[in-house]
C-alpha cells in the first residue's frame, strides 16, 4: 500500500487561503444541502480538566472526499512550547476505500479555520469593513488573520491577548508576512481598545469566560467566534448573542457543543429559531445572511470535519499536481 504524506510546508505551499475559502464554502453548503455526513464528533475528556481528544469523520458526496481527523485539544501545552491543538487527517478513496493520504493535522486544522472565518467574513460583514479586532494570539490567531484578510481588504489589525508579549510576537510574524503588507498592526491594552473602531471581531482564544463585554459593540459590527468547543466554555457573552443575528456552521453541533449559544439557550435570553441558520444555507442562497449594515452579526464556529476532509482533498489533488509530500510504503 503506498499513501502519501503531507507536511505544514506542503500545505501551504499547495493551497492559497483564498482557495481554501472556496473550498471550504462548497463543503459547507454540501453539509447544509443534506449532501454530506458528519456525525456530531466524538470527545474523550482527558485527565486534567479541559483537555480533550476528538475523533470526527466525514464523507462528502458530490467531491467524493472521505477521511477522519483525530485532534487533541491540551490548553497548558504552550508552557512546554508545544501546541494546544495537535492532530492528524487521513484521506481515503470513496471509491475503493483505499487511504490515499496522511496530513499534519494541526496545521491543517488552522488552516482551514481560518478559511471558514474567511468566508464568513466574506459572506456576513459589511463590504467597507476596514478594522480587525482579534481576542487570542496564539495558534490559531495568524490563519484567523489571514483568513480575513483574504475576505476583505483591510487597514487595520488590533490584537489584544492577556499576554501581551503573545501578541507582540503574533505582530512580528504578521509583519513578516505578504498579506499584511501595507496594514497597520496594534497591540491592544484592553478589550475596550480592540473593540474601538473595530468592524470585524475574532475570538480565538480557550476562554472559558466572555473575553470582551458586548455592551462595547457597535452597530454594523461582524463576529466570527471560533475557540469554545464545550458546552461550559463562554467566549461571547449574552449581551452579545442577544444583540445579534446567529449564524452556525452546524446547527447540530452548535447545540450540542457551543457555549456561547447553549448558555443563553438555556438561561431563556434566545429561542433555537434565533439561530437564523447555517453558513451553508447563506451561502447556497437557501437564507438570508446580513440584512442591513448596522446589523450585527455573529458566526460562531466549533469546527466540523467537512472543513478538513475538504481542505485535505484540495491539498492531495493540488500536492500531485505540484509534485509535493512523500509518497511511503505501508
Amino acid at each position: 500500500m503506498r499513501i502519501r504524506v503531507f507536511t505544514a510546508r506542503d500545505i501551504d505551499r499547495a493551497l492559497s487561503m483564498a482557495e481554501a475559502i472556496e473550498v471550504v464554502k462548497d463543503a459547507f453548503v454540501q453539509l447544509s444541502l443534506k449532501k454530506a455526513q458528519s456525525p456530531v464528533r466524538t470527545s474523550l475528556n482527558l485527565k486534567e480538566p479541559g483537555e480533550a481528544a476528538l475523533v470526527m469523520p466525514a464523507y462528502i458526496e458530490e467531491s467524493g472526499a472521505l477521511g477522519a481527523k483525530m485532534v487533541t485539544v491540551l490548553p497548558w501545552n504552550p508552557r512546554a512550547n508545544l501546541p494546544a491543538v495537535q492532530g492528524i487527517v487521513f484521506l481515503f478513496d470513496a471509491a475503493t476505500g483505499s487511504p490515499l493520504a496522511i496530513l499534519e493535522g494541526t496545521h491543517l486544522t488552522r488552516f482551514r479555520t481560518g478559511a471558514a472565518t474567511g468566508a464568513a467574513t466574506q459572506v456576513l460583514s459589511r463590504p467597507d469593513s476596514r478594522t480587525l479586532a482579534i481576542f487570542g494570539a496564539w495558534g490559531q490567531a495568524f490563519f484567523q488573520v489571514q483568513g480575513v484578510l483574504a475576505a476583505r481588504k483591510m487597514g487595520q489589525v488590533k490584537i489584544f491577548d492577556l499576554l501581551p508579549e503573545k501578541a507582540d510576537e503574533l505582530i512580528a510574524r504578521l509583519r513578516g508576512d505578504a498579506s499584511c503588507r501595507g496594514i497597520e498592526l496594534l497591540r491592544a491594552g484592553t478589550p475596550a481598545q480592540a473593540l474601538e473602531g473595530a468592524d470585524i471581531v475574532v475570538t480565538a482564544t480557550t476562554s472559558s469566560r466572555p473575553v470582551f463585554d458586548g455592551k462595547l459593540l457597535k452597530e454594523g459590527m461582524h463576529i466570527n467566534a471560533i475557540g469554545a468547543f464545550k458546552p461550559e466554555m463562554q467566549e461571547v457573552d449574552e449581551e452579545t448573542i442577544r444583540r445579534a443575528r446567529i449564524f452556525v456552521d452546524s446547527v447540530e453541533a452548535c447545540l450540542e457543543e457551543a457555549g456561547d449559544v447553549i448558555i443563553p439557550l438555556k438561561k431563556g435570553l434566545i429561542q433555537k429559531a434565533d439561530i437564523l441558520g447555517e453558513l451553508g444555507e447563506v451561502v447556497a442562497g437557501k437564507k438570508p445572511g446580513r440584512g442591513e449594515a448596522r446589523e450585527i452579526t455573529y458566526f460562531k464556529s466549533v469546527g466540523n470535519a467537512v472543513q478538513d476532509v475538504s481542505v485535505a482533498q484540495a491539498v492531495y489533488r493540488r500536492g500531485r499536481e505540484k509534485n509535493l509530500g512523500q509518497e511511503v510504503d505501508l
